[in-house]
């Protein structure tokens, strides 16, 4: 098994990659990006974790749960159903209750394009199924 990437190459790889970030901790990037299809601009987060092997690349928040329980229910259901059929990301809810969009990649042989690849499947579904789970969240405002 190989070294896992350390934080000047990962800042390399974004970098190259064209994903503006800047380090928030020792480990820890932030940004913002726009989306192609629609250009709406969303947070994104990097995270290296050294210690589990993982690297996190997440937007937080996708959208905010709504405050009605029904509304909620129905958007937690909008976001089980959608885990079931995304590749490399899934969609969770934070301490906060945001709803979080994130890919977790091994970092052990992580290389750029694989990094690339985590944020541009971010990009793609936040562009693709935002407007559809803020309008859940509208609902129930």
């Amino acid at each position: 098994m190989t070294e896992p990437i350390d934080a000047a190459t990962l800042e390399e790889y974004l970098a190259a990659g064209g994903w503006r970030m800047k380090r928030i901790a020792a480990q820890t990037w932030r940004g913002r990006f726009k989306t192609a299809r629609t250009g709406r601009k969303f947070p994104v987060l990097v995270h290296q974790d050294v210690e589990e092997g993982f690297l996190t690349c997440a937007i937080v928040p996708l959208v905010r749960t709504p405050e009605e329980g029904g509304y909620a229910h129905a958007l937690y259901t909008r976001l089980l159903e959608l885990n079931q059929v995304f590749f490399m990301a899934k969609l969770s809810i934070d301490d906060d209750l945001d709803v979080v969009l994130s890919v977790e990649y091994p970092i052990a042989d992580l290389d750029q394009s694989e990094l690339l690849d985590a944020l541009q499947a971010l990009s793609y579904y936040a562009d693709v199924h935002h407007d559809e789970l803020q309008r859940i969240v509208d609902e129930g405002a």
